[in-house]
């Protein structure tokens, strides 16, 4: 049932009020859960008693259809807090939920956090977008992880009726900007390799260089992870940087679970780390004291070491690239490439590599001609 009331209004004859007093009416929307209280609904506003009516008829309707969304008071981040323990802390990976919560309290908080979310429109995020990259100079791939956050927060807000609408449905994700990938040829790489063959570190370039693993796999990979019999290397664990320290985890996917073929080179590299490790560590990539390599400092040795040998700079990850770049530029087939660099679909690899189709299809095109106008065809045996 709806109560209704004229607030303010003094006028003698109420039917014919003068004085502008506005309409209001209270409706019974259950009972609190939590406090086992009667809980109602107010709205003012209405300029007429049967404005108020409608208005209510409508409200109750939604409660006996149980449509009716009470939109919550919550701060955007009081609600992050909350689906943060709910839902991200249990989908996400360790090391993904502390990165996630990291640029959650240093990107979003400070900017949105304080505002409720049912006060946050599509425009204000969308002009959020346009200053962290225009004035902030962030990255488009970056901005598009906290467009992702953003939208499973708002997601959940929607499933868990604390809003009505999900308003990251009319924002658009920034278009990622596809910067020309830097990597070097084989004498780059040779004359890197040769630079640096007396330094610690010198293992972890043979390994990325040689077989496209990652920063993470190779500060992870164990010496037990090595079959140097077989020539193989086992994919098993990765080095992650959480809330501060380090630990080791899982790869993040099937794929990237895997086992790379090494040559003869490689294992004798491998051979000479091993003799000369001055501790017992489990680990391949050590300090001197046996303790895990941090990424960071790797890339800072990487870097002192690229002004060494002289070379191009680029990060450590595009010796990952460029191990990619040299297999397919010498005609290996991607899915063995793929395999190699544990891409979960050869289109990946693909996608990532473009820029070395041009080059691969001369050879094809050439060969197509020779076929059709019978120039040094090779029969196949009948």
């Amino acid at each position: 049932m709806a109560y209704y009331r004229r607030r303010g209004c003094n006028c003698k004859n109420k039917k014919k009020c003068t004085c502008g007093a506005k309409w209001s009416f209270s409706v019974d929307i259950g009972i609190d859960p939590i406090t086992k209280k009667r809980k109602q609904k107010t709205a003012s506003g209405f300029s007429s008693k049967k404005e108020a009516q409608i208005a209510a008829e409508e409200l109750e309707k939604q409660i006996r259809d149980k449509t009716y969304i009470e939109v919550t008071e919550q701060t955007l981040k009081q609600f992050i807090d909350e689906w943060s323990e709910s839902v991200a802390k249990n989908r996400m990976r360790e090391s993904t939920y502390y990165n996630r919560l990291g640029i959650i309290n240093n990107k979003i908080v400070p900017v949105l956090g304080y505002v409720k979310i049912k006060d946050i429109e599509p425009s204000t995020v969308q002009s959020y977008y346009n200053k962290l990259i225009n004035e902030d100079k962030l990255s488009t791939s970056y901005v598009r992880t906290i467009h992702n956050l953003l939208s499973s927060i708002f997601k959940y807000a929607k499933k868990w009726d604390k809003v009505k609408v999900n308003i990251m449905e009319k924002v658009d994700a920034p278009i990622p900007n596809h910067k020309e990938m830097k990597t070097w040829n084989k004498d780059e790489a040779s004359k890197f390799l040769d630079a640096t063959k007396d330094a610690p570190t010198h293992i972890a370039y043979v390994l990325a260089v040689y077989t496209g693993m990652r920063m993470g796999e190779i500060l992870g990979l164990r010496w037990k992870d090595i079959d140097f019999s077989n020539q193989t290397i086992h994919i098993v664990q990765t080095l992650v940087r959480i809330d501060g320290g380090f630990t080791f985890q899982e790869p993040k996917t099937r794929n990237s679970k895997r086992q790379i073929a090494i040559d003869d080179y490689v294992v004798s590299e491998l051979e000479k780390r091993k003799e000369q490790q001055e501790t017992n560590s489990e680990l391949v990539v050590t300090t001197g004291i046996g303790t895990p390599y941090s990424p960071r400092n790797l890339q800072r040795n990487f870097n002192m070491l690229i002004k060494k040998a002289k070379v191009p700079k680029i990060r450590f990850h595009d010796l990952r690239h460029t191990h990619a770049t040299l297999l397919l530029k010498l005609g290996e087939h991607p899915k063995v490439v793929s395999e190699r660099l544990g891409h979960s679909k050869i289109s990946v690899t693909l996608d990532t590599y473009s820029h070395v189709i041009p080059d691969m299809q001369k050879p094809t095109a050439k060969k197509f001609s020779n076929l059709l106008r019978g120039q040094n065809v090779v029969k196949e045996d009948k």
